[in-house]
């Protein structure tokens, strides 16, 4: 079952309700959930978006039942044909006979400049946070897992089959006792060619 609206600001209001089963390791699960997708445009370089998921899930983890909660606001900013932004926020929750399992945050930057036709500026920042509660496992699991993850990439077309790339990145871990601390760094270059047969 679904329903879709489309109006004004180009804005879209999507809902679709799902229902059925699901086979895990030979487990028969029911899967019935509910999505939302809905969005709309504020001017010709701002648009927001949301998306949500609210229904069942399986734990496949420890091969049980759960109840999922997912919801995902996003914005995109397009400045002419230079500049490009993408904020994004993933929230999502999973219960199960018990309690909560899981909480997670994952939150998304995408920020690119377009300097002309040949050379770009790329830059990613992701940032993930869960909490998890031990005691509803099966097997060990550590309270709290964070992870940082950067990277900047710049893009230079030297010419139509030749691609220069140069970049650096770096990951950072934490733990429930372990603070953020960096676990490794890279500085890249690349050069793409493409041959012509």
């Amino acid at each position: 079952l679904f329903l879709r609206y489309a109006g004004p600001a180009q804005s879209v209001f999507n809902f679709d309700v799902i229902t059925g089963e699901k086979s895990y390791m030979g487990v028969l699960f029911e899967d019935n959930y509910v999505t939302l997708r809905t969005g709309f445009k504020v001017s010709k370089a701002l648009e927001f978006a949301l998306l949500g998921k609210y229904g069942d899930q399986v734990d496949f983890t420890n091969i049980r039942s759960g109840t999922i909660l997912s919801l995902t606001p996003q914005m995109e900013l397009k400045l002419g044909s230079h500049l490009y932004a993408y904020l994004g926020h993933n929230y999502e929750t999973l219960d199960v006979e018990g309690g909560r399992l899981y909480t997670a945050n994952l939150t998304n930057l995408h920020f690119v400049y377009q300097f002309d036709k040949r050379a770009f500026m790329r830059t990613i920042l992701q940032y993930l946070n869960y909490k998890f509660a031990p005691n509803l496992y099966h097997s060990p699991q550590d309270p709290e897992y964070r992870h940082l993850f950067s990277q900047v990439l710049f893009s230079y077309k030297i010419n139509p089959q030749t691609v220069l790339f140069l970049g650096y990145s770096d990951d950072y871990y934490g733990y429930q006792f372990i603070p953020l601390t960096r676990n490794n760094r890279t500085i890249f270059m690349k050069i793409g060619y493409a041959l012509q047969l």
